[in-house]
């Protein structure tokens, strides 16, 4: 694609961006654009990856934790860990069930990202029973619930930055840098290794970012 195409299509103010980080470098501009859009086709892998890994563990722990294989829908009722959420997670079961395809594991699929990174909140850890960082078998030393909701926090808003199309492939000052993404996949593989699993093993299902984040490097000499 051409650069002038390129601004009919994804819009002068977007393109700006690139173009600013690139000197006016129409070749190099274009690179960067299609470089961005490869990482997050790599990440949004890695971010699913993670997702399922992270759902699935909690899903267990509080399966036994209440002894109740249907904890999420009893759980969406004032004083639960879902009472904000009860509307639509009440919704959601009612439709599952009047379709005929209702269970815990369709509930599970349902929630989205943000449902189970609040868990993790103060209160919501509290009326849990305190005991949801059991699903973090390695991790860290000192690391407590206000750290671990923090760090999810952040790996859930680079999941939505991702899917509402937003760069990552820049600093705070609109120059390129990975550091951004760097930072976000060093964090992503230390909460795997949290889960007792070897990152790089369980990480391989999907595409690695670090090739690309070489060459978005390479774009600042």
């Amino acid at each position: 694609m051409d650069y002038k195409t390129s601004l009919k299509l994804f819009s002068t103010p977007r393109m700006r961006k690139y173009a600013n980080a690139c000197a006016g470098n129409r070749q190099k501009t274009m690179l960067l654009y299609r470089y961005n859009l490869r990482l997050c086709q790599r990440f949004y892998g890695i971010l699913n990856v993670f997702e399922v890994v992270l759902r699935n563990a909690v899903n267990d722990h509080y399966t036994t934790f209440f002894s109740d294989p249907d904890w999420i829908l009893n759980q969406a009722r004032e004083g639960g860990l879902f009472a904000h959420e009860l509307d639509e997670i009440r919704t959601t079961a009612k439709d599952y069930k009047k379709r005929g395809i209702y269970n815990n594991d369709k509930m599970v699929s349902a929630l989205t990202f943000g449902y189970w990174t609040k868990l993790f909140s103060k209160k919501r850890y509290k009326n849990g029973g305190k005991t949801l960082l059991k699903i973090f078998s390695n991790k860290a030393k000192g690391l407590n619930q206000a750290d671990i909701y923090l760090d999810l926090t952040h790996i859930r808003e680079f999941r939505n930055r991702i899917a509402h199309h937003e760069p990552i492939c820049f600093d705070g000052n609109g120059n390129i840098s990975t550091e951004f993404a760097r930072r976000h996949y060093l964090l992503i593989s230390d909460y795997i290794s949290y889960f007792g699993q070897n990152p790089q093993y369980v990480l391989q299902l999907a595409e690695t970012p670090d090739n690309i984040m070489d060459k978005i490097d390479n774009l600042k000499k």
